[in-house]
């Protein structure tokens, strides 16, 4: 979806929108979908660390987080995650491990349906379809792409909500905003040592989520989410 595209749809998403403050999310089934092993931690961790021990959890990561399938540096970010999410919560975890800056493959994507097929219904967090970073916008494009296979499948998308979540961009526009305690994350985040040679994400993130409390009035820092029906996402496309 090109930027003049995703800014249509936005204005679609827009229209329709109900502004709501959480300190926690819907006791329902978790799935999050992170281009690659972090994004879930930098995007939503206070989504995990809302959650409780009855509702199902699982994390799928797309991309190895390097420009090989298997090395050295995508076994440390898929341990360093691995070590991350466990402060946060118990999830099941699924490493398809792509290689970065590459089109999720066909095998992937049906595999990606059967998983949404058993998942059955809850929320799919997801990157926004205007992200920068190309891998989380090919993450969204694998979705949709699985999306309608298992509906073509009998998949009921009328039972799954998809809130995008922020990682290298701020959303444009959002309808969810979720308190959480910001030393907790802090501490997830800080496992990522592979990716603090590169920047300082918890700096960006740290400001990202106090600006979206502070704007609010809120006393806590805040992720923020854009939520609709998954059909909804299915029919941008």
């Amino acid at each position: 979806m090109n930027f003049v595209i995703a800014e249509r749809a936005w204005r679609t998403l827009a229209a329709e929108a109900d502004f709501r403050v959480e300190n926690q999310i819907p006791k329902t089934n978790v799935l999050i979908i992170a281009p690659h092993p972090d994004d879930e931690v930098f995007g939503c961790s206070g989504a995990l660390l809302n959650t409780e021990k009855e509702q199902k959890i699982q994390i799928i990561y797309l991309f190895s987080g390097d420009q090989k399938s298997k090395s050295k540096k995508a076994d440390e970010r898929e341990e360093e995650t691995k070590e991350a999410v466990r402060l946060l919560t118990n999830p099941e975890q699924v490493f398809f491990r792509q290689k970065d800056n590459s089109v999720v493959g066909n095998k992937t994507i049906s595999e990606l349906a059967g998983i949404f097929r058993q998942f059955g219904e809850g929320i799919i967090f997801l990157p926004s379809f205007s992200d920068a970073n190309i891998d989380h916008r090919e993450t969204v494009i694998a979705t949709v792409k699985a999306l309608k296979i298992a509906q073509i499948k009998g998949q009921n998308l009328k039972k799954l909500s998809v809130w995008l979540y922020e990682i290298w961009s701020p959303l444009p526009y959002f309808n969810r905003l979720l308190e959480f305690n910001w030393k907790e994350k802090e501490k997830a985040m800080e496992r990522f040592k592979t990716q603090k040679k590169e920047r300082d994400y918890i700096k960006a993130i740290k400001a990202l989520n106090e600006y979206r409390g502070e704007i609010y009035g809120l006393e806590k820092s805040a992720e923020a989410f854009f939520a609709f029906p998954a059909d909804l996402l299915v029919r941008l496309y």
